[in-house]
This record gives structure tokens, C-alpha cells and sequence, in this order.
């Protein structure tokens, strides 16, 4: 099934997409995911009445008091291209702030501070329910997947003592995700995940790859995080890019430019990006 978040025109809901239409589901994602989790995907509290879609307008699939993972340096095609002859031992990771989200056809923001505006499209977990360190296996927590546009200022990668990882990774209004959640029943099982991922640049193809190659997988993942930060419904984990980024050539984004993210069986983003400094 899909799920997305939308704005009515007057509040904002979760709801179940069906063609044509949205059926609201009643509650926060704490209320109901880790009942449809736990039920096979067949627990799903409707209620209200059916929206047309085109009455609606979809929101990033993430509510405000979720946390934003994302790792890196996790497929080596991506490493090769920028000079790595080893390949890492251990994942690299990042938190974003809820800030820096935005949804399907939201305009990218282009900051004052970078010129090096970069995409990165990737996969991306959602979690159903709680996960502690204390988790057996987390990945039957997960509800779902959706599609990530990691953007970064590639400017503050490296200095002196290290990347300035809230300078690059954090920026307001930099990350689209969505345009909603596909439930992992839909899916392979996590490890077994071999979906296309796809970015465009003004229809050009910039990355292609599947996200088989990745060097660690959704469960990986989400065993890297489990002693380290508990994960509660809602959470999302960005699991990395590939090849074919704008650091690797020097096409970085500019103002006006297309920018269409794509994961195979889940869906895609197209946003523009805005004019540099508009906001900050």
C-alpha cells in the first residue's frame, strides 16, 4: 500500500492512496504504524471521508517530532569515482534536522553559503515501530520505504580538523523526501532490496545504479543504529547515494534547475531548485 501525508486546504492528515483518491487514516504515525506493522499490513485505522487526489497536496511523509538519519560512503562505485582505493570498514553517519525536509514538488533551497549545491538521490527507511538497543531484529520494524533527495553544500566536506557536517548536510529546506511511503509487504525483504535508483538533472540522467550494490543494507543499517539511538514510528534513515554526483565532475545545482529523484517501485520527486541566497 501507499501512504502519504497531504494538506486539505485546512489541516494535515495521513492518508491511504488509492488511484484516484486518499483515504484518511485517523491519527499520528505513533498511533497507527506499529498496529499495521505488527497485523501484516492489514491493521489500518480509515476514518473520515474519501478525498478526491487531485483536492489534496502531498506533504514530505515525515512529521515534525521524527528524527532524520541518513549514512554515507555505502555504495563503491560512488568511492571509486572520487579516488577511494579502499573500500570503508565502517558505516559514516549523520543526523538532519526535521528543518531541513521538504516534499514533493517544494522548492529547493540554494543557500548564500555554498556553491557546490550537490544531489544525491537515495532509498529510505521508515520506521513502524519502536527500536532500542535492546531490539532483537529491527528489521521487522520497518513500515516501509519512501525516495530521499540528500542534498548537500559540498564546500564544507573537508578543513583543516574534519567535514562541517551541519553545514553540509543540514541546511533548511534542502531534503526532499516522499512523495509518500510504500509498505514494506510490497517489497523484498530487506535484504534481499535490488531497486533502481534513478536522479535526473533538467532530464538528463545523472545517477543510475540498484540499490543491491549498496556495501551495507537496510538491515546493516539498522543494526549500526540500534546501540546507538532508538528509533521510534516515523523515523526515517537515508541509506546513501551512488555514482554520478556533482562533486565527481563539477556540474553542481543551480538556480532553476529540475532535479527528479527516482527508486524503483516506490516512486519519484521533482523539484526546482530556487534562486541562490532567496532565503537566507
Amino acid at each position: 500500500m501507499r501512504i502519504a501525508r497531504y494538506y486539505d486546504g485546512a489541516t494535515q492528515h495521513w492518508g491511504l492512496l488509492e488511484d484516484d483518491h486518499v483515504r484518511p487514516i485517523h491519527g499520528a504515525i505513533a498511533e497507527w504504524a506499529p498496529a499495521l506493522v505488527a497485523s501484516g499490513f492489514r491493521e489500518l485505522p480509515i476514518a473520515g471521508t474519501t478525498v478526491p487526489r487531485a483536492d489534496v497536496r502531498l506533504l514530505a511523509p515525515v512529521e515534525q517530532t521524527a528524527k532524520v538519519l541518513g549514512v554515507g560512503a555505502n555504495y563503491w562505485r560512488h568511492l571509486e569515482r572520487l579516488g577511494r582505493t579502499e573500500r570503508p570498514t565502517h558505516l559514516a553517519s549523520f543526523l538532519k534536522p526535521i528543518t531541513a525536509v521538504i516534499g514533493p514538488d517544494d522548492e529547493i533551497r540554494n543557500p548564500a553559503i555554498t556553491d557546490e549545491l550537490d544531489y544525491e538521490v537515495e532509498l529510505t527507511a521508515v520506521i513502524g515501530r519502536p527500536v532500542s538497543p535492546l531490539t532483537d531484529d529491527p528489521v521487522p520494524a520497518l513500515l516501509g520505504y519512501t525516495v530521499a533527495n540528500d542534498i548537500s553544500a559540498r564546500n564544507f566536506r573537508a578543513g583543516d580538523k574534519g567535514p562541517d557536517l551541519v553545514s553540509m548536510k543540514a541546511n533548511d529546506a534542502t531534503t526532499p523526501i516522499g512523495p509518500w511511503i510504500v509498505t514494506a509487504d510490497e517489497l523484498a525483504p530487506a535484504a534481499d532490496l535490488d531497486l533502481k535508483i534513478v536522479c535526473r538533472v533538467n532530464g538528463e540522467v545523472r545517477q543510475e545504479d540498484t540499490t543491491g550494490r549498496m556495501l551495507w543494507g537496510v538491515p546493516e543499517i539498522l543494526e549500526f543504529f540500534k546501540p546507538r539511538i532508538s528509533l521510534v514510528p516515523g523515523d526515517v534513515i537515508l541509506t546513501g547515494t551512488t555514482c554520478g554526483v556533482g562533486l565527481e565532475d563539477g556540474r553542481f545545482l543551480g538556480p532553476g534547475d529540475v532535479v527528479e529523484t527516482e527508486v524503483g517501485g516506490i516512486g519519484a520527486l521533482r523539484n526546482v531548485v530556487g534562486r541562490r541566497g532567496a532565503r537566507g
